[in-house]
């Protein structure tokens, strides 16, 4: 009857066993991802609409709070996870933020944890 403990013990040290995420090896934003991406390119031309994503080297706007780049981690030529200090108009805290480009970089999907909206480049 010893089996069931061990069993749980087991269980709950797997939990613990998925790998560590990959480390930022770099301290800034790669060019590629950087500039302003909005849901369809008519709203470039009115400053990007309310669902628009700024990226700089350093800094990524999301619509509803600013992440501070602290940390970058290269996932392949078209995908990174972006590390930093995220500030809202109502919380601040320690996260980071999936950027995905496709179709050759002219698209971006910024992956926070919430539905992914696929955003264009604007020229």
């Amino acid at each position: 009857m010893m089996l069931r403990p061990a069993i749980s013990l087991l269980v709950l040290g797997c939990a613990a066993c998925d790998p560590p995420p990959p480390a930022a090896t770099l301290s800034e934003i790669p060019a590629a991802f950087a500039g302003r991406w909005v849901l369809i390119l008519g709203d470039c031309e009115s400053g990007g609409g309310p669902e628009a994503i700024r990226i700089s080297a350093t800094e990524v706007v999301l619509p509803d709070s600013r992440l501070d780049v602290t940390g970058v981690a290269p996932d392949g030529e078209m995908a990174l996870r972006a590390d930093g200090h995220f500030k809202s108009s109502i919380a601040e805290w320690d996260g980071s933020v999936r950027l995905e480009l496709a179709e050759g970089g002219s698209v971006l999907n910024a992956v926070t944890g919430s539905t992914v909206k696929p955003r264009v480049k604007c020229p």
